[in-house]
């Protein structure tokens, strides 16, 4: 018998060679839910670790994480406050919050106080892809550390392109990329205050 394809998902196909490349440890080549962006697993250090030669970024440096679902913030950071699910709630555009206390990822992306941005995507295609993982995604923009982010694919730098494992198809004809996302960030005593809005 033959399975039925989704006709509803006709980006399903390449959200799954996408899955299937994070697994195998791959980076990919991606639109976010804000900008294009480079990915990978973020429990896997030798991909996090790839993914910061592609973008000739300093091993020090924190990398946020995508992720699908409530539950993986909950895992993946130590204590939520209550003011960081009310920017989750809220908010009207992609937010990530960065907090203290985040664990089960490669410990090189953490910042200070053992810090981890998180973003909650809402964009189909790349929940599909966390869920899929069923791990963090490690992500950062599409370009190399210190360039401008790419507006959209086509100004994506060749070397990105190149050092990719995966590219997705994935709205890639789009003109003009999203906004980056807002980002508030908590220290240790559950005070906010906004990077970027």
């Amino acid at each position: 018998m033959s399975r039925k394809k989704n006709n509803n998902t006709p980006w399903r196909d390449d959200a799954l060679k996408a899955v299937g490349t994070l697994r195998a440890g791959g980076v990919i080549l991606h639109r976010s839910d804000t900008v294009w962006g480079v990915a990978c697993d973020a429990t896997n250090p030798a991909a996090v670790s790839k993914l910061r030669r592609l973008k000739m970024r300093e091993e020090s440096s924190p990398i946020l994480v995508l992720v699908a679902d409530e539950g993986l913030i909950e895992k993946h950071i130590s204590a939520v406050p209550d003011a960081a699910w009310d920017l989750f709630e809220h908010s009207d555009r992609p937010t990530t919050v960065i907090m203290p206390g985040g664990r089960g990822v490669d410990p090189s992306i953490l910042g200070a106080e053992c810090s981890l941005g998180i973003r909650l995507v809402h964009d189909e295609w790349t929940q599909f892809v966390s869920r899929g993982l069923a791990r963090p995604i490690a992500s950062s923009s599409a370009n190399l550390t210190g360039s401008p982010t790419p507006k959209n694919f086509e100004t994506v730098d060749p070397e990105i392109i190149d050092g990719a494992d995966y590219i997705s198809s994935h709205r890639r004809s789009e003109p003009d990329s999203s906004r980056p996302s807002f980002i508030a960030a908590f220290d240790s005593s559950g005070r906010f205050q906004i990077l970027r809005s």
